[in-house]
């Protein structure tokens, strides 16, 4: 193929766009360049020093191990390997991440080749356009097009820019639900123990007072009791029965939802450990400052302030010009063969600079929404911060009130199993009826029931603080 050398215009215009592509590479972006907003850093988060602040260290990654149960552990793995909503957070953020790839291609020029084949007869009242005079005749055409639009002015640097946001975005929502979802096993496990462990007790103190009925009735007949005596009795039975169902509701609803979380059908809901089996964790440290960093929350919230930020330099380029450069080589031949021969190609070398002059106020209007948008987002996300100091400091007084109710819980089982075992004595050695005995069973059995729900709503806490301060799940670097 023959080259044809450019003429002194050509060369001119040529250059011209070269140069001007050159600036699109060094130009600036327009807009704001994103700055974190300033945020309150307070040193403590509690108005006063609380035994419960934390002396562990930094949130590990996986947290839930803290609680000494290999049950927990494998069914947390389990739930975050098949999880559909870790699924679907995945797919989306997969999508997103092809959302800023794709826009990082405008970046480059786009080139086009193209072929047609016409078969055209232009008939006898017009001239013919071949040189042959053939007014039937078959084209054909090939043409290799490129168009290029240099950012010059950062507009889609900006879109980038906002899009990778987007992105950071959707990884920290992705590492929430993962949080969330260890979280929600975690309690769920806790619950379900602590449901199981109190339902076992109340079955025993109902046995225990259907015995002492048996007695009190008895004794009725004996002239040793009254007729109220024997009624408070039922009464109290009657109250013990009617606590039961609710407990064993709640157990088999919790074992569905552990069911559902790691991927299962109620049908194969997890068996679930004694209470006993897991340990009170030694809690993490509380640092304030750190709270910014460590949850997915509130850096998701921050990846908001990105974009907006993002959103004014695009709103502000649309008011600048624009420009775009295309450029083509074809040929075209009445055989396919002869498209590229002598005198047969074509070529072109054009710009276009666009300027918007008037447009009713829209462009000014679009770049003032954006930079409210950016106040918008800021104020949110110190909200964000916020409400992360908040969910902490309640988590914290929350422990401290109920390892105070634990321990109380704990004297009074004490106190409880050591009447019964008095009381028992007595029994044994004639100086005590069994009703006595069996009430004081009960009266210890029910004791027992409120220390397994104290220490229960003392380890649910424990994971509430753990979610409360980010589950460690940003201590490493973030995996999809």
């Amino acid at each position: 193929m023959r080259t044809r050398n450019l003429k002194s215009p050509d060369r001119r215009l040529f250059i011209g766009l070269l140069g001007l592509s050159a600036l699109a590479t060094t130009g600036c972006a327009v807009g704001p360049d994103y700055v974190r907003p300033s945020v309150p850093a307070p040193h403590t988060l509690t108005r006063e020093p609380l035994a419960t602040a934390g002396t562990a260290g930094p949130v590990q990654r996986q947290w839930w191990k803290a609680f000494g149960s290999r049950e927990l552990d494998d069914l947390v793995q389990e739930a975050l390997d098949h999880s559909p909503t870790i699924e679907a957070a995945q797919a989306t953020l997969r999508a997103v991440r092809q959302n800023t790839i794709a826009q990082r291609g405008f970046f480059y020029p786009t080139v086009q080749a193209s072929y047609s084949r016409t078969r055209q007869n232009v008939g006898q009242s017009l001239s013919p356009p071949l040189n042959s005079g053939d007014t039937l005749y078959t084209y054909h055409t090939a043409q290799l097009s490129v168009s290029y639009t240099p950012d010059i002015f950062g507009s889609n640097r900006r879109q980038v820019e906002g899009l990778q946001a987007a992105e950071e975005s959707q990884r920290l929502q992705l590492q929430a639900a993962r949080l969330t979802l260890a979280s929600n096993v975690t309690g769920g496990m806790l619950q379900a123990a602590m449901f199981a462990e109190q339902s076992a007790l109340i079955e025993q103190a109902i046995l225990a007072a259907q015995e002492q009925l048996r007695h009190m009735r008895l004794q009725q007949r004996n002239g040793y009791a009254s007729g109220l005596d024997v009624a408070t009795q039922q009464t109290l039975l009657v109250q013990l029965q009617q606590a039961l169902p609710p407990l064993r509701k709640q157990l088999e609803q919790t074992r569905n939802l552990l069911a559902t979380l790691a991927g299962r059908t109620p049908d194969a809901a997890p068996m679930v450990p004694h209470l006993s089996a897991f340990t009170l964790p030694e809690l993490p440290q509380t640092v304030a400052s750190a709270l910014v960093e460590q949850r997915p929350d509130v850096r998701a919230a921050e990846t908001d302030v990105q974009q907006a930020s993002a959103a004014i330099g695009i709103a502000q380029a649309a008011r600048l010009p624009q420009l775009s450069i295309t450029a083509a080589l074809g040929g075209g031949a009445t055989s396919f063969d002869r498209m590229f021969a002598a005198g047969n190609t074509t070529w072109g070398l054009g710009a276009n600079l666009l300027q918007p002059l008037f447009a009713g106020g829209s462009l000014q209007a679009h770049q003032r929404a954006a930079e409210a948008g950016l106040d918008a987002a800021a104020a949110k996300y110190r909200g964000a911060v916020l409400s992360a100091f908040q969910d902490v400091a309640n988590t914290l007084y929350a422990l401290d009130t109920d390892a105070r109710a634990l321990r109380m819980a704990e004297e009074s089982e004490t106190v409880s199993l050591t009447t019964r075992d008095l009381t028992q004595s007595q029994l044994r050695h004639g100086y005590s009826a069994q009703p006595a005995a069996l009430a004081a069973e009960q009266s210890w059995l029910q004791a027992r029931a409120a220390h397994v729900a104290a220490r229960g709503t003392l380890l649910g806490d424990a994971v509430a603080l753990y979610q409360a301060l980010g589950g460690g799940v940003l201590a490493d670097s973030m995996v999809d």
